[in-house]
């Protein structure tokens, strides 16, 4: 099937505030793979991202094999609470539950890479569903074990076909003298913001602050 390319702006959503002007907005029907490295940087990732799409009026779905999420880490960045939970433990469990979501939502899967059987056609298959329901996609994982010297070859063996994803990176937090800094290095963003890609710090003192009092 073809289709013309839209004119119209598209709506999405900031993975984190301060990443805008490096990544731009996670848009419907795209899927971004980000990796960290240690709870710091996944507690950033995962609130602000699902903070921003419920303070856009995004619908929002928190999938996991644990019980991993929290409302008094959300009410840090947002009012809203309207997001649903669910457990994930298979492929199959994820297309599932993909299958079933509000289309134009935003689906956080939290620790991807642990699901079993997870093969090059299901990752197809999950991009079809993203495209088919307008979704916005993060799969993360978060690792303390990572190459930094093969990060390519990382991102295939936790995302298994990483060109399906328009977004793919690596955060990391340092803190030095009670300021924080979040370290990326960023593989793939889409085509607008292409000069960005390679390794950024930026500062999230006030963010990071909140999550640790």
């Amino acid at each position: 099937m073809f289709f013309k390319p839209d004119d119209a702006e598209a709506r999405g959503i900031g993975i984190i505030d301060e990443l805008i002007e490096l990544v731009g907005l996670l848009e419907g029907g795209s899927m971004a793979g980000i990796i960290t490295t240690d709870a710091l940087s996944q507690v950033v990732l995962q609130y602000s991202t699902i903070a921003n799409a419920l303070n856009s009026e995004v619908p929002v779905y928190y999938l996991a094999p644990t019980n991993s999420f929290s409302l008094k880490l959300l009410s840090k960045l947002t009012d809203r609470r309207d997001v649903l939970l669910g457990r994930v433990y298979s492929m199959d469990d994820l297309a599932t539950a993909l299958k079933t979501v509000q289309d134009d939502s935003l689906v956080f899967v939290s620790n991807f890479s642990v699901l079993i059987n997870i093969k090059s056609e299901d990752m197809l298959i999950l991009r079809k569903i993203v495209d088919d329901k307008n979704l916005m996609l993060v799969l993360s994982h978060n690792t303390l074990e990572l190459n930094e010297l093969d990060l390519t070859g990382e991102f295939k063996r936790l995302f298994i076909i990483p060109e399906l994803f328009e977004l793919l990176m690596v955060m990391r937090t340092n803190s030095y003298r009670g300021h924080y800094r979040l370290n990326l290095s960023i593989l793939k963003v889409p085509s607008e913001f292409i000069g960005n890609i390679g390794e950024h710090s930026i500062p999230i003192d006030s963010k990071a602050k909140l999550f640790l009092r």
